[in-house]
């Protein structure tokens, strides 16, 4: 694929195989037998959390919600809103949220508060990408890939204007 955007691969694919197989063995230790309810946040998070579910050895339910902050822009609107639903019942299951990055907070904020009225037995968090500048004592997460800088990333789910999400690799991106 060639594009004159993608200034440099910031994360290989072999890293990011490695860094979800421990994930995914941590989680199961996590939980056990406990009733676990997987929860990807769309459309970012769709490879990495097929990846992650497929390296927790137990049984689990998976569902889905999608929220948009960003539209088809590279910086965030400041408003989340919900674009599809989980509809799995959460009530005493442990949740685990699955992003492709906590970028600014805001959707991390949002889901948590959205889940939390659900009545879940816990609710913890796991992200591919965390950038440097979340405050991870007011966002605590539980299960973290990788710590990242500004620059605004592509690739294995995250896209630029629907764009990209099929690399296998997390490449910083650039329209200038």
């Amino acid at each position: 694929m060639k594009n004159e955007y993608l200034q440099s691969v910031l994360i290989e694919s072999s890293q990011i195989d490695e860094c979800v197989r421990e994930m995914g063995r941590t989680i199961a230790s996590d939980y056990g037998d406990e009733p676990l309810t997987v929860i990807g946040c769309l459309k970012g998070s769709f490879i990495f959390m097929a990846d992650l579910v497929r390296a927790i050895p137990r049984t689990l339910h998976i569902d889905f919600i999608e929220v948009s902050s960003y539209g088809d822009f590279t910086e965030s609107t400041g408003n989340v809103r919900i674009v599809k639903d989980f509809k799995h019942p959460v009530k005493d299951s442990h949740v685990l949220i699955v992003e492709d990055i906590v970028d600014t907070g805001l959707t991390f904020d949002f889901l948590f508060d959205h889940i939390r009225l659900k009545q879940p037995a816990s609710l913890e968090i796991a992200a591919l990408l965390v950038r440097k500048s979340v405050d991870r004592k007011k966002r605590p997460i539980k299960y973290a890939g990788f710590e990242i800088g500004e620059e605004f990333v592509v690739g294995y789910g995250l896209d630029a204007a629907g764009l990209y999400r099929n690399l296998n690799h997390i490449a910083a991106y650039s329209p200038t």
